[in-house]
């Protein structure tokens, strides 16, 4: 058979892996394994790729140069037109969406995705201040990057070794990569940079190869229908169940890309033929190209609005509704307009345009920001310290803050919520005369025993530095406060018994103070000031849900040894949160700015006097 000939039911396959992949991002609890579609775009790809070039290399009359230059010219028209297209409309609104410090941050994945080097950029990406992973508008060019790379592989290992050469050289290739993969994963811990990198998913490529290289080369009958439904289900069960077979890709990949082969190595038969060919699905794969690159982008932004991962029933539509719309225009107006074998004087100029757009937009995206933001408020409201000045994530001096001058001194343990408490212990330090020594990490409570695997994989290494800079400290020292993120951390079974334990036997010595949750708003303050700029802000208010963990963390005070419960949730500053006197005092849903921060310490001050500093 011809591996050139239009196959309409890889059409329908490559509908299955982009609403598959849809659904995941859309609500991960629907089907928790629908990244997997990503996978079966690979393999697809890997398999078209080399069929291509195994088919131009028969021709008579074949040159490598030509080849080459064709391959990469229809590979760009294919691929380049609607990404550069999305890229810039999706920086546009970025510029106009973003705060001046989420748009900085946006602008550094966009000069990388504009050079197919995105997967590289989130392999690193860790910054516990920049929107959340399902914020960042341009997260999913990470798997066209990996496909761009791919590119450069390819043409060279299919076009110049000799097919029996290519058999063995993919199949090495495809178990080595799956290897190291699966020993970067499971053994050394590295998921995330593991995830995102070209080795772990070239296997998928290379898999798909085989499936060229052995249709190509191995004359083969109908398939059975038997086949056709064993890829199939292989790919639902690894869309519903993958997750259950650990950390991603290495082996547990091969459970999706062994559906895809199936698939692939000949056309369906039986119902799952029926299906995969059916009108409506062959559509949806003609258009599954631009359903990806549009999806993600209208997801983050309505996430970024709402500062919710779960959308509303009115959200959700527009989502249905925008990513149908400009997926539409993307195919018929971007895609197939650049897909004609020769380039006309119009499609020149285009080109051209588009071109000077790209190599514009992230500078010229950076005046639409600042056109479209508000007078900046002073430093203070924007941070909650100076990074440069407190140990969080690292130590820097000697952490030390209040009257230094004092023989007294208390430690200050925790995570973000703790470092946001630098000016309210120098504050309180300086008026009662003690020095706090105040030790934090990023998501991280640093206490022996925190469970920090459940965070960021970027913030581990400073998580457990920082929890062996506290233990030098904590055996001796008489009084310890402990502030977090107590809704999100409490939330674990490990780290409340962590706490339990460091609470009942790890510092028997000391008088253990428990600050309470501060008020948790529902939208993020700044961003609300952004959008009520643009006429489409709505009232930030509280979020009650700090109530239930403020008496949870009261429950447990009363059941450990020396430990107090600090009540300083009711306090007069948040009456009217975000606001206090005019005054914003909310740097994000969470976390108080300075300004915040020194007056939550002015109020809170009778409370530290009479309950802790008088104790002894």
């Amino acid at each position: 058979m011809s591996t050139t000939n239009y196959r309409p039911d890889i059409q329908g396959l490559r509908a299955i892996a982009v609403l598959a992949v849809m659904a995941f991002h859309f609500n991960p609890a629907w089907l928790p394994g629908g990244f997997v579609g990503v996978d079966v775009f690979l393999v697809i790809s890997g398999f078209l790729i080399t069929s291509i070039l195994l088919h131009k290399k028969a021709q008579a009359g074949y040159s490598l140069p030509p080849t080459l230059k064709y391959f990469y010219a229809s590979r760009f028209k294919r691929i380049a037109p609607a990404y550069f297209v999305m890229l810039v409309l999706v920086a546009l609104v970025a510029a106009v969406f973003f705060l001046p410090q989420d748009f900085n941050t946006f602008k550094k994945g966009l000069e990388k995705a504009a050079w197919f080097n995105s997967n590289n950029y989130f392999a690193d990406f860790g910054d516990y201040f920049a929107p959340v992973n399902h914020e960042q508008p341009l997260l999913h060019t990470w798997s066209l990057a990996v496909e761009i790379q791919f590119y450069l592989l390819a043409p060279f290992m299919v076009l110049l070794l000799p097919i029996r050469w290519l058999k063995w050289v993919f199949t090495g290739l495809l178990i080595g990569l799956s290897a190291i993969a699966e020993y970067r994963l499971r053994l050394l811990g590295i998921e995330q940079a593991t995830y995102y990198s070209l080795y772990a998913r070239l296997p998928e490529f290379f898999a798909g190869g085989l499936v060229a290289l052995y249709v190509t080369t191995v004359s083969g009958g109908k398939s059975s229908s038997w086949q056709g439904t064993l890829g199939l289900l292989l790919i639902f069960m690894a869309a519903i169940a993958q997750p259950l077979l650990g950390p991603f890709p290495g082996i547990a990949a091969l459970l999706p890309v062994a559906g895809s082969v199936l698939l692939l190595s000949q056309p369906a038969q039986g119902w799952a033929g029926k299906m995969l060919r059916c009108k409506p699905l062959v559509w949806v794969g003609a258009l599954s190209y631009s359903l990806y690159l549009w999806h993600w982008p209208v997801l983050a932004f309505l996430r970024y609005y709402t500062g919710e991962e779960t959308l509303s029933l009115e959200l959700s539509l527009l989502f249905v509704l925008l990513t149908l719309v400009l997926s539409i225009i993307s195919y018929y107006g971007v895609e197939r307009a650049f897909r004609t074998k020769k380039t006309n004087k119009k499609q020149a100029i285009g080109w051209l345009l588009l071109a000077v757009g790209v190599v514009g937009t992230s500078q010229a995206m950076a005046k639409v920001n600042a056109v479209f933001t508000p007078e900046q408020l002073p430093i203070e409201y924007r941070r909650y310290a100076d990074p440069e000045t407190i140990c969080h994530g690292k130590i820097i001096g000697d952490c030390l803050k209040g009257d230094l001058s004092s023989d007294r001194e208390v430690l200050v343990l925790g995570d973000s919520h703790a470092a946001m408490l630098n000016h309210f212990f120098d504050y309180l330090g300086k008026e009662l005369g003690f020095k706090a020594r105040i030790i934090t990490a990023s998501s991280c409570v640093t206490i022996p025993g925190f469970d920090y695997q459940r965070i960021a994989e970027w913030a581990h290494e400073p998580c457990l530095a920082q929890i062996e800079q506290a233990k030098l400290y904590t055996n001796k020292a008489e009084i310890i406060f402990l502030a977090a993120f107590w809704s999100w951390h409490m939330e674990s079974r490990e780290f409340n018994q962590a706490l339990t334990d460091f609470l009942s036997n790890e510092v028997n010595q000391a008088e253990k103070y428990i600050i309470s949750q501060e008020p948790l708003l529902n939208r993020h303050p700044m961003r609300n000031q952004r959008f009520t700029h643009l006429g489409f802000g709505k009232k930030a208010g509280l979020d009650k849900d700090y109530q239930l963990t403020n008496q949870l963390l009261k429950n447990l005070t009363l059941l450990t040894n020396k430990t107090s419960y600090l009540s300083l949730d009711n306090l007069e500053i948040f009456e009217q949160a975000p606001m206090w006197q005019s005054h914003l005092i909310y740097y994000d849903e969470h976390h108080l700015n300075e300004i915040g921060s020194i007056e939550y310490a002015r109020q809170a001050l009778p409370m530290i006097s009479k309950e802790v500093i008088n104790v002894n």
